[in-house]
């Protein structure tokens, strides 16, 4: 298993929208209210709560990297999402980092109100999906704004309301649904999962960042609406409070987010039973075996390859990989590594040649062979010589040279099969050729995304030395 399910969904139900001649819409508990209509002032009734002012609409106009052409930036384009006021006193405002990457001009807007206000993004966390923002006019926040509070994470089947700004109108949306499970979930392709709840409310583009309400009249919020599934109906996900609240300490004490930690190894599950008996692993016992360890990990100095994992921090796993999270829910083992900061210890207890062993190792973040978010773990660059154009490898390069993600199936085998592979020397790189201009000195050449391994005999493990291993030649 990499550190890196189907179950049946209910029907969401959208909240009605108001018309002026019918102002009446149900609220999640099921008593009628009233919403804002266009008409004059001196007649306008109150919003229905005090919680929806609080939503406001992200206008942001972006310029992301191009990859496959790291010599210049992609076209600029503007795109929207939602956000939610958290913090009133320090003027903090919550949304997806997805939706404020790359930006070049933030702007919010709160419900009924055409003003655009500029904000400025304060903290982005990629690998959790979530940014912190803030407006620094000081008229933007003398209306009466209330701060939206976070509860733990919801029992099966609670209902849930996310409110945001989707496509198919400038209004502020709800939509209805119900908790239909947790669970471990990747927040960007091909980063490590993180706890997630799933949810059967419509999630559409621009909803991002808005605040799913477990209780909208007392403006509490179980998560940030993020993600759906494509090839399913129904399926959203959102980020539980855990994840927030990480989030939030990281920014208290860092002013970063420095991001998630890794258990430093690959593991797979122990329900084979000849795998059990080779291992010796007792019909009582139960873990998950260690197949690869990161070499620059201080899991490397402490664990060996063939250790069973039974308990970490002293909670049991399964067979499956999975320990319990609440009365008859598990997630994978992983979610208790994720919930810690970087620099902290893990305690685990491991069976070793039919020896059990309690062991103890610093947890830090996942090092890559093939980096994964761009302005996490890489940036564009390259280096080009003769016409022939080197850069190194990343899942950005990837998804920028075949396509989104089609790269897992249009990508040269040998370059997939470096993907799940950790970094042996810390400034580490795989150097691929990827084009080539054309020009006389390079004419009938063909290569394309190819490593190179050697440069005059030399072996290469970044593209700095490439680059001074050719300066340095007569």
């Amino acid at each position: 298993m990499d550190e890196a399910e189907n179950s049946p969904t209910i029907e969401a139900r959208s909240v009605k929208r108001a018309r002026p001649d019918d102002s009446d819409a149900p609220h999640a508990n099921g008593s009628s209210h009233r919403v804002e209509a266009t008409m004059p002032a001196s007649k306008q009734p109150a919003m229905h709560t005090k919680a929806l002012r609080s939503v406001l609409k992200v206008f942001v106009v972006k310029t992301d990297p191009n990859y496959a052409q790291p010599w210049q930036m992609r076209p600029q384009r503007s795109s929207s999402g939602s956000a939610f006021i958290v913090d009133t006193k320090r003027r903090h405002i919550m949304t997806n980092a997805h939706v404020v990457s790359n930006e070049t001009t933030v702007h919010v807007r709160r419900p009924g109100n055409p003003k655009k206000w500029r904000a400025k993004v304060l903290c982005e966390g990629k690998i959790a999906d979530l940014a912190l923002v803030t407006v620094e006019d000081d008229q933007f926040w003398t209306d009466e704004l209330l701060d939206l509070q976070f509860v733990d994470v919801p029992e099966l089947q609670d209902s849930i309301l996310v409110a945001g700004y989707p496509l198919g109108g400038d209004s502020l949306s709800i939509t209805k649904g119900i908790v239909s499970r947790v669970v471990m979930t990747r927040y960007a392709h091909a980063s490590n999962k993180l706890l997630g709840i799933q949810i059967d409310a419509a999630i559409n583009p621009g909803n991002s960042g808005g605040p799913a309400f477990a209780d909208l009249q007392q403006a509490k919020v179980a998560g940030v609406a993020f993600s759906k599934l494509s090839n399913a109906d129904n399926v959203g996900y959102i980020i539980p409070y855990q994840i927030i609240k990480h989030f939030l300490q990281e920014y208290e004490l860092h002013g970063i987010f420095r991001g998630c930690c890794s258990v430093g190894f690959r593991w797979q599950d122990m329900e084979n039973t000849h795998l059990r008996e080779h291992l010796q692993v007792a019909p009582q016992q139960s873990g998950s075996l260690v197949y690869k360890i990161d070499p620059l990990a201080p899991a490397h100095e402490v664990l060996k390859e063939n250790d069973v994992v039974m308990q970490i921090d002293g909670v049991p796993i399964a067979d499956d990989g999975t320990v319990e999270f609440r009365n008859e829910e598990r997630v994978e083992f992983s979610h208790i590594v994720r919930a810690k900061h970087i620099g902290e210890s893990l305690d685990v207890k491991v069976l070793r040649d039919g020896a059990l062993l309690d062991l103890k190792y610093q947890l830090k973040q996942r090092r890559p062979l093939v980096p994964i978010l761009h302005g996490v773990d890489c940036v564009p660059s390259y280096f080009i010589v003769g016409g022939l154009v080197f850069v190194p490898l990343s899942i950005p390069f990837l998804e920028h040279a075949y396509g989104g993600l089609n790269w897992r199936k249009l990508a040269p085998v040998p370059i997939l099969a470096l993907v799940t592979e950790y970094c042996e020397l810390p400034d580490e790189q795989v150097v691929v050729l990827f084009q080539i201009l054309a020009a006389e000195i390079n004419f009938g050449y063909k290569f394309q995304t190819v490593k190179c391994e050697l440069f005059n005999g030399q072996e290469l493990h970044n593209l700095k030395q490439l680059a001074e291993a050719v300066d340095a030649c007569k």
